[in-house]
């Protein structure tokens, strides 16, 4: 009687010298690039090992499966972005109403910006994620879970600056700002706009800074 032997799934380590952190950093990468060129359905673990020029059990040495690499993927865009949207720019409060106006439309614009660059980056990854996010329950908890970090920070910043603004409510309108952002910029970017993106960014920046700032 022929035997199954069934794979068990291994606690993946995670790499702590240089060599082992290029190694995995490779397999990142070289999974980005042929999600995005084939989907993530139609690629495998091989592949990805042989993209990124490794051996596969130096895959397997990293990760289980090609939808932890695909989670680890998501999990690194969402830190990227928000380190670069809420965390790089350096709010300066002023003496006075006109100033601080002026800080905030900068600082205002400096988010969007900084968002729509982010996903500048390799439209075609940012589209398959998002079809494996509304295909897969587990990926689609994933993004949402990076999605609370995401508001919890706009949340915590609204609050720090409240006198500043017009919030009432800072997490209804830390989701409210997050959402209409993240919709916006996927028009621009992965479905593409009909008119010419720049003119959506700049109504998108004129429209946040009308609810959420007060005026000179």
């Amino acid at each position: 009687m022929k035997k199954t032997l069934s794979k068990q799934k291994h606690l993946a380590r995670s790499p702590i010298q240089k060599r082992g952190m290029e190694t995995k950093k490779k397999i990142l990468e070289a999974a980005e690039d042929l999600f995005a060129e084939k989907g993530f359905h139609k690629t495998n673990a091989l592949e990805i090992a042989a993209r990124a020029g490794v051996a596969t059990g130096s895959f397997y040495a990293y990760f289980n499966n090609k939808k932890e690499v695909l989670i680890e993927i998501i999990r690194n865009f969402y830190a990227a972005t928000s380190e670069k949207v809420l965390n790089a720019y350096n709010i300066q409060v002023r003496d006075n109403s006109t100033d601080n106006y002026r800080e905030g439309k900068k600082l205002v614009h400096y988010m969007i910006r900084a968002l729509y660059e982010a996903h500048t980056v390799n439209p075609a990854l940012h589209r398959e994620l998002l079809a494996m996010i509304l295909l897969d329950r587990e990926i689609e908890e994933i993004s949402r879970e990076e999605d609370r970090k995401v508001i919890a920070a706009m949340t915590l910043l609204f609050k720090e600056y409240r006198k500043y603004t017009r919030v009432k409510d800072a997490e209804a309108a830390a989701i409210l700002l997050h959402r209409i952002g993240e919709e916006i910029i996927h028009h621009i970017k992965i479905m593409g706009s009909d008119i010419d993106g720049k003119r959506l960014l700049a109504e998108l920046e004129d429209m946040v800074c009308r609810y959420l700032l007060v005026e000179e």
